[in-house]
């Protein structure tokens, strides 16, 4: 968006500059991802003069973006735990909050400090002055292939990303779609509109904050179908949708759980939820990824009050199926059940994973609906107690039970949709919802 138009639309809706923040992915990079009193108050980026144009296109609105640091490579801003000595354009300072996360505070520039708001007038002031106001140049492109961490910055940054068109490729190529296949990929290819001035330097590439468009085509082209950042987001809305085949099934596993481990009802925290972003454990950490499933955790037993789940519960299939797949995660094994029953017109097939579990079954076993799979073990971890972790997604047959990994089940790996089973545990009376914290 044009400086110009952004500065109408803020005074027009009266909306604030949105939050600038330090990413997840950057924070884990730099090891500064828990709550410690002995991480630094203070994070500095190192940004050059013409990132000026970037600054003066900070979206308004209530969200969150980011500036990429370590993670964007050629791409980023460096982020330092220490201000530098000197700095030819501006220095950002990010201040710790109580929630860990790493938030702007102010701006350094020509020996004096600006808050975030005052420096977005100086640098849109700077942008008019110097003919570098923003503006898209009609059909121009830079491309990419987010790996997921990056992807993951971008859903959560609403979309914005804010990386330097001028180091990125102008056009789809064999060098760049190399990266589609890798392991680490998101698997989609990604552009943002190239800007540039709108004065003496029209052929200046220039960085702004921009609204990431997407293809899903799996062997993207000049003919791919390429989508807005909001129709991506409502298409995998409506795509993470539980099948209603399931939702008798469910019920009754979670029925059979809660009695299983003597509870009265569960109790889920902020944290326990699909899409939620803290652990719910220890210091509440910001999550890598937003949380891919459902935390059973916690529940009420009559006349002795809130308890963890016992060790030893059994975890039961939830619908007939075959086990495809035990994968490590951080505090045991998930197990991961097919049901080819439930299949999706375009052959994507419905799987549950149980996961942190102890498993009491073998790959590629057949399982029958409440047919036990495997039980609650003793946590391996100080840290976070035992739990069960269920995740439900489609998984597409183009990725095979032998090469599924849990870097898979991935909010930003776009061939696996996850489903959010949010409103079924939302009408059970099963559960019980704490709201006191904060998300």
């Amino acid at each position: 968006m044009p400086v110009r138009d952004n500065m109408k639309e803020r005074e027009c809706t009266g909306n604030s500059l949105c939050t600038l923040r330090i990413s997840i992915a950057d924070m884990v990079s730099l090891n500064v991802r828990s709550i410690n009193p002995e991480l630094p108050k203070t994070l500095y980026q190192d940004m050059p003069l013409r990132a000026m144009a970037l600054m003066s296109t900070v979206p308004c609105g209530a969200f969150a973006v980011s500036i990429s640091g370590e993670t964007g490579g050629s791409r980023g801003y460096p982020i330092l735990k220490y201000p530098p000595l000197s700095a030819e354009g501006f220095v950002i300072a990010y201040d710790r909050h109580p929630n860990g996360r790493y938030v702007a505070a102010a701006v350094r520039y020509r020996n004096r400090d600006f808050k975030i708001a005052e420096f977005f007038d100086i640098a849109c002031r700077w942008a008019e002055r110097n003919g570098r106001i923003p503006k898209p140049v009609a059909g121009r492109y830079a491309y990419f292939v987010p790996t997921r961490d990056e992807w993951g910055v971008i859903l959560r940054d609403s979309g914005y990303s804010a990386w330097d068109p001028a180091s990125m490729p102008s056009a789809l190529n064999a060098e760049l779609l190399l990266g589609h296949g890798s392991q680490q990929s998101s698997a989609i290819v990604a552009r943002i509109p190239v800007f540039t001035g709108d004065g003496r330097r029209e052929e200046e590439v220039l960085p702004a904050f921009a609204q990431t468009e997407v293809t899903l085509d799996p062997d993207p082209g000049p003919h791919s179908i390429w989508l807005s950042y909001a129709e991506y987001k409502r298409i995998r809305i409506l795509a993470s949708q539980p099948p209603d085949t399931i939702v008798r099934d469910f019920h009754d596993w979670l029925g059979l759980l809660t009695k299983e481990s003597g509870f009265e009802y569960w109790i889920f925290n902020p944290g326990m939820l699909f899409g939620d972003h803290i652990e719910w454990w220890g210091d509440r950490c910001r999550r890598r990824t937003e949380h891919e499933g459902f935390d059973f955790a916690r529940g009420s037993i009559a006349g002795t009050g809130i308890r963890f789940i016992p060790e030893g519960v059994p975890v039961r299939s939830m619908a007939d199926g075959d086990v495809v797949a035990m994968l490590d995660d951080f505090l045991g094994k998930t197990v991961v059940v097919r049901h080819p029953a439930i299949i999706r017109p375009n052959g994507d097939v419905f799987h549950t994973l149980l996961s942190h579990i102890q498993p009491r079954t073998t790959k590629m076993s057949p399982v029958t609906k409440g047919q036990v799979v495997g039980e609650v073990p003793k946590t391996t971890n100080p840290r976070v107690p035992a739990h069960l972790h269920l995740t439900a997604a489609w998984i597409p047959p183009s990725l095979t039970q032998d090469e599924l990994k849990m870097d898979h089940i991935h909010p930003a790996f776009a061939p696996v949709i996850l489903t959010d089973i949010t409103p079924l545990l939302r009408s059970n009376p099963l559960c019980r919802w704490d709201i006191a914290e904060s998300n």
